[in-house]
């Protein structure tokens, strides 16, 4: 069950319309149907009065809808991918911001709408380009401060800024942000190579090697 699902569920066990609930929480009528048709998503400060309301803990509110939520993600974010590498970039990027609204906590969704407009923008020149790096910067920004430099996504979201910031003639403080970013010397690739032993050793290794001849390919072309 997805979290929609859930929140007309909820309303509909207490016997109330729309109306009636959006009234009760202080809301519009069209903020209610908007949640329950997963058109957009209660904001994170929200949660706490609709659990309280319905006499639930918000991990109850939440947990029906985790499920089919992530898998709806993956899948959007493959078809984006997919779009992106047929050519189709464009599309990727308005399919991708129409859906915004349902991701807007997401780091993974928003690194993905960052470098999906920053992959667009090379298609453009003058404002309407620096309109989409402006874009892929504000993304991106919002990536960072909701991974809080827990993975690698805030790493992934710096790139992605520092390519647009250099686009933008922000070389400066493009450096300064690849200043922070992990040294390849200290790679995950390169530690478990060192770390593991036999066919595993071998199969990190292996990657690490792939990555490095990718870079030298990439590096050779610039």
């Amino acid at each position: 069950m997805d979290l929609g699902t859930n929140l007309k569920q909820l309303r509909k066990e207490k016997e109330l319309t729309q109306e009636e609930l959006a009234e009760c929480l202080n809301v519009a009528p069209q903020t209610v149907s908007k949640w329950e048709n997963n058109l957009s998503m209660p904001d994170i400060s929200f949660l706490p009065v609709l659990a309280d309301y319905y006499g639930i803990t918000v991990d109850a509110l939440l947990r029906n809808g985790v499920e089919c939520r992530d898998n709806a993600m993956k899948m959007q974010a493959k078809e984006v991918h997919a779009l992106v590498d047929s050519g189709k970039i464009e599309e990727a990027y308005k399919k991708l911001k129409d859906s915004m609204a349902n991701w807007a906590l997401s780091t993974s969704m928003n690194h993905l709408m960052s470098w999906t407009a920053y992959q667009l923008s090379k298609d453009f020149t003058s404002d309407d380009k620096i309109k989409l790096l402006e874009e892929a910067i504000m993304y991106a920004d919002r990536a960072i401060r909701l991974d809080s430099g827990e993975s690698s996504r805030t790493a992934q979201a710096k790139m992605t800024k520092c390519y647009c910031m250099v686009e933008m003639g922000r070389k400066a403080e493009a450096i300064k942000i690849a200043n922070t970013l992990p040294s390849m010397f200290s790679s995950r690739e390169r530690v478990l190579a060192k770390i593991s032993e036999g066919d595993e050793k071998k199969v990190f290794a292996e990657t690490a090697l792939t990555y490095i001849e990718e870079l030298k390919e990439e590096l050779s072309c610039i």
